[in-house]
């Protein structure tokens, strides 16, 4: 986040030269209706993304918190345990759970589905974009979603 917010090429920081750091809180707002994920700092927006929901209304409605992160996540799927990588695991490249247990922000392998209403109730966003969002928030980021 340093880097992008400063347009830093590397991971080099020279002595004396002023850069902006990120303090302020994120949180992120999930809109079921229009199927888009907005993360926030200080209620200022940071960026929208298009997002895939639950089919049937099975995302749930509420605030929870981030409480892990996991690259390349392994699906484990009604007893099954599907690695990362495979065509079969639906999560994409990172994983990002919730309080509320099964439920969580990821990547997808289903890019052709963001936008629409097609998951089992988490919310998912395309690898590039998902990945993004992961380096920006911090476990405890506090998540809402609404109707």
């Amino acid at each position: 986040m340093i880097a992008k917010s400063n347009n830093l090429t590397d991971s080099k920081i020279i002595p004396g030269r002023k850069i902006k750091v990120w303090s302020a809180p994120f949180s992120i707002l999930v809109d079921k209706s229009q199927n888009t994920l907005t993360l926030k700092s200080d209620e200022e927006v940071i960026k929208v993304y298009i997002v895939s929901t639950g089919k049937n209304n099975s995302t749930p409605v509420g605030t929870y918190k981030i409480t892990n992160k996991l690259v390349n996540p392994t699906w484990f799927k009604s007893g099954a345990v599907i690695p990362a990588g495979s065509t079969d695991n639906v999560l994409g490249t990172r994983w990002m759970g919730f309080d509320l247990a099964g439920y969580g922000i990821h990547g997808t392998t289903e890019p052709q589905n963001l936008g629409k209403q097609v998951t089992a109730g988490c919310v998912r966003l395309g690898n590039p974009d998902v990945e993004e969002l992961y380096t920006i928030i911090p476990v405890g980021t506090e998540v809402t979603i609404v109707d």
